[in-house]
């Protein structure tokens, strides 16, 4: 079964001046996202599994499927750890 990424629902998101915060409301940690992590975490705002993430991360920005997986499962796999993140 493939698993579902949405965001996690003790986080909360603070953006201006062309910066994304995010606060773990559990834990009290901010975290700063650079501009691709943010738009996947807008991209987030839709529950989707990590092969439709890919497909519209491909969509919008000149990069090969593969390139983009092996960039984003990565940052996937560390966002869940921080908190940012739920599946199932």
């Amino acid at each position: 079964m493939t698993e579902i990424l949405r965001r996690a629902d003790d986080v909360s998101a603070v953006t201006g001046d062309g910066e994304t915060l995010l606060l773990n409301l559990s834990t009290g940690l901010w975290h700063g996202l650079d501009p691709i992590a943010a738009r996947i975490w807008e991209m987030l705002a839709e529950p989707m599994d990590a092969d439709g993430l890919v497909a519209r991360l491909v969509a919008e920005y000149e990069v090969t499927p593969e390139t983009c997986r092996a960039e984003i499962i990565p940052l996937l796999d560390r966002m869940r750890a921080r908190g940012l993140l739920a599946g199932g």
